[in-house]
């Protein structure tokens, strides 16, 4: 069965066999999806160059089991051309996507906000915030739902004048001792940041999130994110 054309985003890709290559893309209407692109790495093949990330696709496939055929290869608009160390901020994403999608389910908002980031990534604007606001729709989309708005214990609102600590399984409770302020948790489910300790607050808090649904899977882009910013500090002194 062959599907008709989807807009996707390729996540990875590797080589399969003599030409071939195995890749993982995003697709609109059918999430995160495997395929085999026979013969792609033979000098004139019809799609060498058009299997690269944050280059929006058309694609059509064909197959019954989880790993498909890639059929046929289109560029959709223009290129998501990523600044500097925005490009890993993609990469990011993707190995986001690539390691908490399950095969074949379909998670149109997922690509959406996908789309949405890459495009303030190439900005160069808010790219915090907008990381932050991916990882939490991811989230939400997943299931993972994160409570926000209430405080588990007592079940009132958020007030953004008192600190919490957040439990990855209940959520967020009132203590003087806890690491992350009302505020902050607003801004996390406004999508809205006004200030730095926002911004850092919510990273710590995404970064506890994420680490405990990757069970144990490493993220490399994080990596090569913190030796670019590393590098980058140096120069500066």
């Amino acid at each position: 069965m062959s599907s008709g054309l989807q807009a996707c985003f390729l996540l990875h890709h590797q080589p399969y066999q003599e030409s071939s290559v195995l890749i993982d893309v995003l697709t609109q209407n059918s999430g995160k999806i495997s395929l085999i692109a026979k013969g792609v790495r033979q000098q004139k093949a019809k799609y060498l160059g058009l299997l690269r990330p944050f280059l929006p696709l058309n694609i059509s496939y064909s197959g019954k089991h989880e790993l498909k055929l890639l059929n046929h290869v289109e560029t959709g608009n223009s290129e998501l051309i990523l600044p500097g160390i925005n490009t890993y901020c993609g990469f990011y994403l993707n190995e986001l996507i690539r390691y908490l999608l399950p095969v074949g389910e379909p998670y149109p908002d997922i690509f959406l906000a996908y789309f949405s980031c890459l495009q303030q990534l190439k900005s160069n604007q808010s790219i915090e915030a907008a990381l932050r606001n991916f990882e939490v729709q991811l989230m939400q989309a997943l299931g993972y739902e994160l409570q926000l708005q209430y405080d588990c214990l007592s079940h009132e609102p958020i007030k953004p004048d008192l600190i919490y600590r957040f439990d990855l399984e209940q959520g967020a409770s009132v203590d003087r001792q806890g690491k992350i302020r009302g505020t902050t948790l607003m801004a996390m489910q406004q999508g809205n940041y006004t200030d730095q300790n926002q911004l850092n607050e919510a990273k710590w808090l995404m970064r506890q999130v994420i680490d405990f649904h990757l069970q144990g899977k490493i993220l490399q882009s994080r990596s090569l994110i913190l030796k670019l910013q590393q590098r980058s500090a140096c120069k500066s002194n």
